[in-house]
């Protein structure tokens, strides 16, 4: 489907901006509604509860896909499966609604790619369309972006219980939790686990590019005796964290940015293009990094191009296309 390519080149792009237009696009679309049961059947797209046809069905797993890639994906549903008992257990959904969310906020927590900008406009667009678990995901991943937000969290976290409690509801969570082939995918969290540079590879290896940057901390680390550092000694760090960031790591971004500014400072010959520094900034920037948004000369930038510089500005603006004022 030609749309669906739209959304995968906005995605591999991170062109957050785009997803309010490819939303408005998908609206005016007009197969029949048998067409779009056919294209869920072949893509194995289920209907949740509250979705109004299988036109919102589709659109709405087409920008999940767009905000989180399959190895995220596959990682939340590691992070989910310990909750499966809930399916038809006595207390449902509302027993263990306070412990998965707090267990789907830590992921995001320890792994920026899941709150970069581009994907909060994607997760916005899907839970448009009545996407629990994008609006899960969405809720917990802007929790990052704002302090104030009592009322509209209220709100999100009802009708994400309403959309998951129901019976059929608990039956679409555990077909999508319980997916094939996603064993692989189990988040680190042994301290002694992620100061092992094989294990965090092999975690790197699987599609999770955090992993790369946390690799690049440990080469880094390394490398801090030998400063000022010798171009043999600090270029295999930077292009770790590269890895990293030109992957939509907000935090490889900001560090790649800092080194880079650093050695051109220092006038140390490099194989990476040192000139790239503020563009590295304003990614770390528009990829949801705190620390890169206090920049005056990336605020300047954001200011020129109208995009929102403040993590309570980026949470007003996806509130804004979460919930349109009608006119």
């Amino acid at each position: 489907m030609k749309f669906s390519k739209k959304v995968e080149e906005a995605a591999n792009k991170h062109d957050a901006y785009t997803f309010p237009v490819l939303l408005r696009d998908f609206g005016v679309l007009d197969f029949p509604e048998e067409t779009w049961e056919l294209i869920a059947q072949g893509t194995s797209i289920q209907m949740w509860p509250f979705q109004s046809s299988w036109k919102s069905a589709v659109g709405a797993q087409c920008f999940l896909d767009a905000a989180i890639d399959r190895p995220h994906q596959n990682l939340l549903r590691n992070v989910l499966k310990p909750f499966l008992s809930w399916s038809f257990s006595a207390g449902g959904f509302d027993e263990v609604y306070a412990e998965v969310t707090s267990a789907v906020y830590k992921t995001i927590q320890t792994h920026p790619y899941l709150r970069r900008r581009s994907a909060l406009y994607s997760l916005t667009a899907a839970t448009r369309l009545q996407h629990p678990l994008a609006r899960l995901f969405l809720t917990e991943a802007i929790r990052f972006y704002d302090n104030n937000h009592d009322r509209f969290f209220g709100q999100n976290h009802t009708l994400v219980k309403h959309g998951l409690k129901s019976q059929a509801g608990q039956e679409m969570l555990h077909r999508f939790i319980a997916a094939p082939d996603t064993e692989a995918f189990v988040d680190l969290r042994n301290e002694r686990d992620l100061k092992d540079p094989a294990k965090l590879r092999e975690m790197a290896a699987l599609g999770l590019p955090h992993y790369n940057f946390l690799l690049g901390e440990l080469m880094y680390a390394e490398a801090q005796p030998h400063f000022p550092y010798p171009p043999k000694i600090i270029d295999p760090v930077i292009g770790q964290y590269r890895e990293a960031a030109d992957q939509g790591d907000s935090d490889a971004c900001l560090k790649v940015a800092n080194l880079m500014n650093a050695l051109s400072i220092s006038r140390t010959n490099s194989s990476h293009p040192l000139n790239l520094s503020p563009q590295y900034s304003f990614l770390a920037a528009w990829h949801g990094n705190e620390k890169s948004f206090k920049y005056a000369r990336i605020q300047r930038i954001l200011n020129q191009e109208n995009i929102p510089g403040t993590p309570a500005d980026v949470f007003k603006a996806v509130k804004i296309f979460l919930i349109p004022k009608h006119r």
